[in-house]
Order: C-alpha cells, then structure tokens, then sequence
C-alpha cells in the first residue's frame, strides 16, 4: 500500500525521515500522537486501529476536526472555484486593461487612469461571478473588491518603480504574470484579514468556513510559514507569482480521499497540553506512542507556542513511567541526550540534511536520535 502524504505542511515533519527508523517501529492495538503536526507517521503507517491525536495548534486539530463534515467540504471547494474564478478575471480584465497597465508601467499614464480602466470591469465581473459575487461565500463583498482594486494598483506601481530604478524591460507575459499576481495577492490579504477578524473576534466564522479559510491561507501564504506579529495577527505574505497556477482542487480532493477519511474516521482528535493528553489517554501496554517534539534549539515556537527545555523535562518524565511503547524521534543536543540516558532506554540515530533553515538557526547537518523504551 502507497503511503499517502501529509495534509499540511508543518514545522519538523517526520514523513521523509519515516525510512529511517520504519524498522524500529513496534506492533500495536492503539496508535498516540501528543504533537501531531502535520502527521507524517500516521500518514506513513495508515494504521487501521483506533487513534488518538493530539496537537496545542487549536486551528490545525479544528482543520482534521472538519475533514469528516460535509459542510467542510463543500466550504473549500468553494476556495477552489474562487481560486479558479480568479483566473478567469485576470482573462476578463487584462484584454482591455493590458494598455492602460503598461502605459502606467511605463510612466505615460496616470494611477487614475489606470485605475478608472480597471475598476468598473472588476467590480462588474466580481458582482456576477456565481463564487466571488456570493456575500455569504465571500463575506464582505465591498471590501473585497476594494482589495482587489488596491492591490492591482500596487503591484503595478512597484512594477513601474522597478522599471525606472534599474531601467529593466518586462515582456508582455511578465506584466501578464504580475498582473495576475496582484489579483490573486490581493484576494489572499482579503482573506488573510478575515482570519486575523477571526482570530480576534471582530467578525466569527463557522467552524467550515474558519477552518476552510485557515487551509487556504497555510496554502498560499510564502513558504507555509506562519508567523504572528505583537498584536497577534498573521502577517505572512502571499507566496508570489510561482504560487499562481497551483493546482489547489487537486490539493483538497487528497483531503477528501476515502482513505484519508477512513484513517480519521477511526481517530480521536485533541487540543490539549502534550501531559494532560497523555495522562487522559490511559495508556496501556499495548498503545505505541510516537513522540515528536519540537526540538530543544533557540528557534522552539510551534505556531505561537514556545516549547522549553521545561517542557522537555516534562516530557521526559512522564515517558519513563508510562507502560505504553514509546519512540521519539528528536534533533541530538547534549541536554536531549542527558534527559534520556537510562539503561531502560534505548537510542539510534540517522543523519539529515535541511533543505532550508528556519531563520538561519539550524545547521545543514544534524543528527536525529530515535529513543525508544522497548
């Protein structure tokens, strides 16, 4: 059986490591995750058990929550018909407007004018298009437009800045493509707003459509990096013209797949505190337990939690007094290291090399250790 892939793209995934330590895995009657993440083991091993899955991510369990429910479904289909739509309003828009842009671009036609070019036709399309003119699908029609509208005009201001400063020349594609970025861009803030309204509370949305959104932002946001600013907003930017020809139905038909549906069906999904989950599992001698943590290093925030070498400890503790198998796999630092050197506790390691760092503060080449107490 194919091991089908991980949903989402989360910070420390397993999935390509699974190779690595496959053998090492034990027989079980129940399968528990206390930092389920993107969930690469439980995508890896498919196990046709019970489950129990637990994440401090409450956007990300409400997300797996959803995947069973018909009205979840039906939400995010509906981003991809948006997602669609969008295409064909850069189609709509750039037959008349590919003068007026270029002019602008090149500084032989006003913002005004451009603007003038571009706003009757956008908001005409927008407002007869059976996705994007839907208030109870779009939410705010009036600003969405208005989005729209500004970042068109945006991005087609910064395209003129760069032509002036260092006297470069786009091909007609090129301005397509940027065209066509400002829309998408500016449809992805529209709704990067709406999360952020979520968030606080100034404008709630059902539990479909918050988590419909949630998706569609972790997908089109750059690098599937979430990151929140002081006041507690998301602040991540759209990914940018590579991210516009995604095939995002052909994304969300995977979440739908019955055998996606059919791993879920049979897991229980919590938002706790790794040690409250864990103690109100009842674990037994037959549960494997598969730790994940996030790694003891400088950079530890996991979708605005901070893990501490306290929690660590906490961690560490408890897996030495619980009957269930347990395997963690973990980043090596002396501090992990000491933590789990126990003659009841055995440990191999594997080698990875980083695609990318976070922030500059992980090494190319690091050493994962694979504890298990059995």
């Amino acid at each position: 059986m194919s091991r089908l892939r991980p949903l989402v793209k989360w910070t420390g995934g397993k999935f390509d490591e699974f190779p690595y330590f496959a053998s090492h895995v034990p027989k079980f009657e129940r399968y528990v995750e206390p930092f389920f993440g993107g969930g690469g083991v439980f995508f890896a091993l498919q196990p046709d058990l019970p489950s129990l899955i637990n994440d401090k991510s409450e956007d990300l369990i409400d997300f797996y929550k959803q995947i069973l429910t018909p009205e979840f479904e039906k939400e995010l289909y509906r981003y991809a018909d948006a997602w669609e739509a969008l295409g064909e309003l850069t189609t709509f828009l750039w037959r008349d407007a590919k003068t007026s842009y270029t002019k602008f671009t090149k500084g032989t036609e006003s913002v005004l004018d451009l603007k003038e070019s571009l706003k009757k036709k956008l908001y005409f399309f927008v407002q007869n298009n059976e996705v994007l003119g839907d208030e109870n699908f779009i939410v705010d029609l009036d600003a969405f437009q208005i989005t729209l509208l500004t970042n068109i005009l945006s991005k087609a201001k910064r395209i003129k800045n760069i032509l002036e400063k260092e006297n470069k020349s786009f091909k007609a594609s090129e301005l397509l493509d940027h065209f066509e970025t400002g829309i998408r861009s500016g449809a992805y803030l529209f709704f990067r707003k709406l999360l952020n309204q979520h968030y606080h509370k100034v404008r709630v949305l059902d539990n479909a459509k918050a988590a419909a959104n949630w998706y569609f932002i972790r997908e089109f946001c750059y690098g599937a990096m979430f990151r929140f600013n002081k006041k507690g907003d998301f602040n991540i930017p759209y990914g940018g013209i590579a991210y516009n020809t995604r095939k995002f139905r052909k994304k969300i038909s995977k979440i739908f797949a019955p055998r996606v549906k059919k791993l879920f069906s049979k897991a229980s999904l919590f938002n706790h505190d790794f040690e409250k989950f864990l103690t109100e599992s009842d674990l037994q001698k037959g549960d494997f337990v598969f730790v994940d943590p996030p790694y003891d290093s400088e950079f530890s925030e996991y979708d605005q939690s901070a893990f501490t070498q306290h929690d660590q400890k906490r961690l560490s503790d408890f897996l030495k007094n619980t009957p269930a198998k347990w395997m963690l796999v973990i980043k090596e630092t002396e501090f992990i290291r000491e933590l789990y050197t126990d003659p009841k506790i055995r440990i191999a390691d594997f080698g990875k090399n980083y695609i990318y760092n976070v922030r500059g503060r992980n090494g190319r080449k690091v050493t994962h250790l694979i504890i298990m107490n059995y």
